[in-house]
């Protein structure tokens, strides 16, 4: 699969054995790694992703602002997300622009942050970031991807629906 170079930090998150849908992602995630290097997006291959994960599957770009901030574009937003947050395309919107639950999208910008800096894999449970559909709480498993293979650049993520909050946790939380 990876190589024994591969950083232990790139092990599948915590939370994210919750579904095998994550495992699997991470596992072909990992077998387009080299050594200490991210995969680029070029290393990912729709067609070797297993194909009932595709339309779960949101691609981000990260576009780095002037001030030292980013803002995560959805380049891909796969046709199950689609259903899952009310029926509406986000490909080429902003996620700050598509999330509306109150405090949500800090978390995510933080949890977002914490990816791209480290350059690890990372999974957090959520509400919906539709107002209307806060009632649905999704699992996200979020893995870098580096042009260079080392400067995260893009996110590969699969969203998947939950039965409900994750124990511990209220039902209106922002995650």
């Amino acid at each position: 699969m990876s190589s024994p170079a591969t950083p232990a930090a790139w092990a599948l998150p915590a939370g994210a054995d919750s579904d095998p849908a994550f495992a699997r992602l991470h596992a072909y995630w990992l077998s387009r790694t080299r050594g200490d290097h991210l995969p680029a997006r070029p290393d990912i291959d729709p067609l070797e992703i297993p194909r009932e994960l595709l339309p779960s599957i949101a691609l981000l770009e990260i576009e780095r602002q002037a001030d030292g901030g980013r803002r995560y574009r959805l380049r891909l937003f796969g046709s199950d997300l689609e259903a899952m947050t009310g029926g509406s395309n986000e490909t080429g919107r902003y996620y700050d622009e598509v999330t509306h639950q109150p405090g949500l999208y800090e978390k995510l910008d933080q949890l977002l942050g914490l990816l791209v800096t480290e350059r690890r894999p990372i999974y957090f449970a959520a509400p919906s970031g539709s107002t209307d559909r806060g009632f649905l709480w999704f699992g996200r498993l979020a893995l870098p991807l580096a042009s260079d293979g080392q400067t995260v650049d893009m996110i590969l993520a699969l969203v998947r629906p939950l039965p409900g909050p994750p124990a511990g946790q209220p039902a209106t939380s922002p995650g």
